[in-house]
């Protein structure tokens, strides 16, 4: 997790924390799953940042 950016570090932490307490997966696959999730959701929001802002400057 060291190499995900900040915001992404501490959601892949929550995802983390609530596939644990679930205790569906071993630890393992706790972090691979939470690492992807959280870059998946990272994706996603600049994504849509980008969408948000090539928007509005093409009203300008």
């Amino acid at each position: 997790m060291r190499s995900l950016n900040p915001g992404t570090r501490a959601k892949a932490i929550e995802i983390a924390n609530q596939l644990l307490e679930q205790g569906q997966l071993d630890k393992q696959q706790v972090i691979l799953t939470s690492v992807s999730e959280a870059r998946r959701l990272a994706r996603r929001l600049h994504s849509d940042n980008d969408s948000l802002v090539q928007g509005t400057h093409s009203f300008v």
